[in-house]
């Protein structure tokens, strides 16, 4: 066996005095501390921007396909339905549905007044996933039994509570036309996102009605709407003519599925990735991550300073061994080892300790959601949790490998031990 690594497993698990035993402690528990802290941290903000993002999605997709010139100050130019590019769109790799959509303003009449909303006309085959898991009361509406233009609606908890709806209400919506056109509405079903930036003003409704409020024919639409089938992103490794001579570069796949569109739509069409539509939103998101990167930096720092008071305090004590050892002919290169070793030890068990306490954590929030907050200010109800193994992995190499580093500067003590006062130490 090694000589250092036998010593170093002695003074680890064996020989602990008082003083050294409870800072030995202590210096676990910042590792184990620091491991949860930066796992849990890492696993929630990704967690909140991907539950945001569906969100966000949800109501607008991935990417969306409109014409944003107008004729007129008030007439948008519709978009043919049976756009020969619209096939070739829906046959590319990264795309699942393709759906078309009809926008139209209007003022929506309750019990309690009105109120200023967004009609979005979907198709029979709409891709119903999002709103079916945000539905509140009632059902989903119903456009493919209806022969003709269904009047069926979907509004937003808020709005039902604004205007006091509730599901199997007759109400009516009006359009600001010369002359006003109203058509009557049904609603059917009540959601609630948590996004009160858009329950405010979406409403769901049959795109066949408001094609002909705008009095298009049945191949006339606002839009499309694509989605995608993943939103990972492609990462390559390029040479760099600076340090360091290698860079990551990732492509976002929305921005290249709406560069991609774009190149095969006529110059009529417009695709928008949804990053670019609501930019705000993603911007606030990408925000969080650098407060994720300040916590692992900081509980890094507190790792390490907590390591280099422990290897200190056990050279210390054992000073007279160190001196003993070195009488006997081991270096000082070798007893340096020895200290490096022992301090990898404690890394190891406090990130041991901290890998149970993170994902501990995190797995008991999956299961439970003991762990709430509030959805007018955080747009979600029970924290969201992302197992984020390959940065789990990373942090952990990355901890191990940061702090045991770090200890050789602190063992470098043993240099400055001579034998002769080493021995002659009370």
């Amino acid at each position: 066996m090694n000589f250092e690594y036998f010593l170093a497993r002695r003074i680890t698990f064996k020989t602990h005095r008082k003083v050294s035993a409870l800072v030995v402690r202590l210096a676990v528990l910042s590792i184990a501390v620091a491991i949860a802290t930066i796992e849990i941290a890492f696993s929630f903000v990704k967690g909140f921007e991907t539950e945001i993002q569906k969100k966000v999605i949800g109501f607008g997709s991935h990417v969306q396909i409109g014409n944003y010139f107008r004729s007129t100050e008030s007439e948008i130019v519709p978009l043919p339905m049976n756009e020969p590019s619209i096939l070739e769109i829906r046959n590319l790799p990264n795309v699942v549905t393709v759906s078309p959509y009809v926008q139209r303003f209007g003022l929506l009449r309750g019990k309690e007044g009105q109120a200023g909303v967004g009609m979005k006309g979907v198709a029979a085959n709409y891709d119903w996933r999002f709103f079916t898991l945000a539905l509140k009361e009632g059902r989903i509406p119903d456009f493919k039994a209806a022969e003709k233009e269904s009047d069926e609606v979907l509004i937003s908890k808020y709005l039902a509570r604004l205007l006091d709806l509730h599901v199997g209400d007759k109400t009516r919506i009006f359009f600001i036309d010369e002359p006003i056109k109203r058509r009557p509405l049904k609603v059917v079903g009540i959601y609630e996102s948590g996004m009160e930036e858009f329950d405010k003003v979406v409403v769901i409704c049959d795109l066949r009605m408001l094609q002909k409020v705008y009095g298009w024919d049945d191949n006339q639409v606002s839009g499309f709407e694509v989605n995608l089938a993943s939103m990972a992103e492609e990462c390559q490794w390029v040479a760099s003519d600076t340090f360091p001579f290698f860079q990551q570069k990732c492509v976002d796949p929305i921005i290249s599925a709406a560069t991609e569109i774009n190149n095969l739509t006529p110059y009529l069409f417009g695709a928008e990735p949804i990053t670019y539509i609501y930019p705000d939103i993603f911007d606030w998101l990408s925000l969080q991550q650098q407060n994720v990167w300040f916590i692992m930096i900081l509980m890094i720092i507190v790792a390490v300073i907590n390591m280099t008071s422990v290897v200190l305090i056990l050279i210390l004590e054992r000073t007279r061994t160190v001196g003993l050892l070195r009488a006997i002919g081991l270096s000082a290169g070798r007893m340096q080892r020895v200290f490096v070793i022992n301090a990898a030890f404690l890394i190891g068990s406090g990130v041991l300790v901290g890998n149970l306490l993170g994902l501990g954590l995190l797995a008991s929030q999956d299961i439970f959601g003991w762990l709430r907050v509030s959805q007018e200010s955080y747009f979600i109800e029970v924290v969201p949790v992302a197992w984020e193994w390959s940065k789990f992995l990373w942090v952990n190499i990355g901890l191990i490998a940061i702090c045991c580093l770090c200890m050789l500067l602190p063992s470098m003590l043993v240099f400055s031990i001579k034998p002769v006062k080493a021995l002659r130490f009370d």
